[in-house]
């Protein structure tokens, strides 16, 4: 009865190790075959033209859940943040804010209110909250490393831009 029970454990603890692997690798895949970095009028074009969004994701407009609102704003406010880590880039560009404006109503969102506070504010150019917009995302997301704890000074801005292009 011990090995049964032994075995059982086993087993459990196997397929637990295996099921949290294939939902790791799962999460984001939408947005983890997305185009990161900088992105140009021609590359936006070429967008379009292969049916992609604006930030070279297949996930379309009327698609959009929560988890991609985060994912993009966060990944845009990386531009402006300075945090220990940041693992996604998205440059920010008009046509991506007005985007993901455009498909706030359509969409059912928990959170539409703050996309759109933010969306609104960038879409004005005023970044001078992106800390705590980076870092309402970021709690959003249940984030544990890569709080935000400052703007980026413009020198600083280009750098991570270049960097990241």
């Amino acid at each position: 009865m011990k090995r049964l029970i032994l075995w059982f454990s086993f087993c459990l603890c196997i397929g637990a190790v295996t099921g949290a692997y294939l939902y790791v690798q799962t999460q984001g895949a939408t947005i983890a075959h997305g185009v990161t970095g900088t992105v140009n009028a021609e590359e936006l074009r070429a967008y379009e033209r292969d049916g992609k969004n604006p930030f070279g994701g297949e996930i379309s407009g009327p698609e959009l859940t929560d988890k991609e609102y985060q994912e993009y704003i966060h990944g845009m406010a990386h531009q402006k943040v300075k945090a220990d880590e940041k693992w996604t880039f998205f440059e920010i560009h008009p046509l991506r804010i007005s985007w993901l404006l455009e498909h706030l109503e359509t969409n059912d969102l928990t959170h539409k209110h703050v996309y759109k506070q933010i969306l609104m504010k960038w879409a004005d150019e005023d970044f001078s909250n992106a800390v705590a917009d980076h870092n309402t995302i970021w709690e959003m997301q249940r984030g544990t490393i890569g709080k935000a704890k400052r703007l980026l000074t413009p020198e600083e801005e280009d750098e991570y831009i270049k960097e990241n292009n």
